[in-house]
């Protein structure tokens, strides 16, 4: 055998790349036998790095593409994985990195297919990417894998597509877990109703997934359960949402409420006029409107996704991966993050204090 790679260390100890690379730098979680096998194997074939390839890597430009779904008037959750690229690039920058952002309306198909028309794929050397439309991007993925770009994607999963890495929550178990939330202290036998305000549901493979996981464990503990209602809007028009739930909570016994994405601050709203506080609201993320109300109790419990983190590691490993050839873990999935009112202060993003 010639020089020994990381990959072929990872190959004899039948582990991912990404693992003998915590190994060898010394960082991530790796179990002490794990640990002590890959070092073994290090010493016994004689691996060194091959420093001439990290000088190179240091010294040349890496010129990477995020695509995303920008701002929208006045929501602001797009801001906090804005602000974890923000975070990445300082750290990255003693290393001649550029990034180019490509934006495109999240509610819009057809923008999205024109932003990545003409992409240029021959001067990008790896994308981390935020998928919405489901048809289109994997036909962007597929685009990238044929031009030999490696792509991470965060905040939702597409489990049909080639990418390098995923960055974000186990969509399936958050939404579990937001049942299991909402049933906690409740009467038995009360309804329960699932919110989502997107502009098709269908676009979000983890929206998608939110709800399989919430159903689930009703599906398990239907005796908890009388009803389970299911209001599906086409994005969020506040006199619709108030109408849709006003017609809910007077033809049900409403005893919970679960706001499949980061919009639980309208439906929290909707509560306030409504002067009614025994409704459980369980939704997700750290918006300054939905910690308002997570202050007031009409908002029992966010889980938080970690946004900003999800576009933190995607980039770095992206970086890593491209500069250095450190290979990700293909599943990067971040804790479930349950908060309330009592502990919130130790979650809160710092963009907005």
């Amino acid at each position: 055998m010639g020089k020994v790679r990381i990959k072929d260390i990872a190959e004899i100890a039948n582990v991912s790349i990404g693992t003998v690379d915590r190994v060898i730098h010394n960082r991530g979680e790796v179990s002490q036998a794990t640990r002590e096998r890959i070092q073994k194997l290090l010493l016994e074939y004689n691996y060194t790095p091959d420093i001439n390839a990290s000088s190179l890597a240091f010294k040349r430009q890496i010129h990477l593409a995020v695509v995303m779904p920008g701002l929208v008037n006045e929501h602001a959750f797009w801001k906090l994985p804005q602000s974890g690229i923000e975070k990445a690039l300082d750290e990255l920058s003693h290393h001649n990195i550029s990034i180019e952002t490509y934006y495109f309306d999240q509610f819009d198909r057809n923008d999205f297919s024109q932003r990545v028309k003409n992409f240029p794929y021959n001067k990008v050397q790896g994308v981390l990417f935020a998928p919405v439309f489901h048809e289109e991007s994997i036909s962007f993925l597929k685009s990238c894998e044929k031009e030999d770009v490696p792509v991470i994607l965060f905040n939702s999963l597409l489990e049909d597509a080639s990418f390098r890495s995923f960055v974000g929550q186990d969509a399936f178990h958050s939404g579990y877990v937001a049942a299991k939330l909402i049933n906690y202290g409740i009467t038995p036998r009360r309804d329960v109703a699932i919110i989502n305000m997107s502009a098709r549901k269908d676009h979000y493979a983890h929206i998608i997934q939110r709800e399989k996981g919430f159903r689930t464990y009703y599906e398990e503990h239907s005796d908890r359960l009388n009803h389970l209602i299911t209001i599906d809007l086409n994005g969020v028009n506040d006199q619709r949402l108030f109408q849709k739930l006003d017609e809910t909570c007077s033809r049900y016994d409403i005893a919970g409420l679960f706001v499949t994405n980061s919009r639980v601050y309208k439906v929290a709203e909707f509560l306030v006029g409504r002067g009614s506080m025994n409704v459980r609201l369980v939704g997700y993320d750290l918006l300054p409107e939905s910690t308002a109300y997570l202050k007031r109790d009409y908002i029992d419990f966010l889980i938080s996704q970690k946004p900003e983190e999800q576009a933190f590691r995607g980039l770095s490993s992206l970086f890593y991966l491209v500069a250095f050839n450190r290979e990700p873990e293909p599943r990067q999935l971040l804790p479930i993050d349950i908060i309330t009112r009592e502990n919130l202060h130790y979650y809160q993003p710092k963009l907005y204090k």
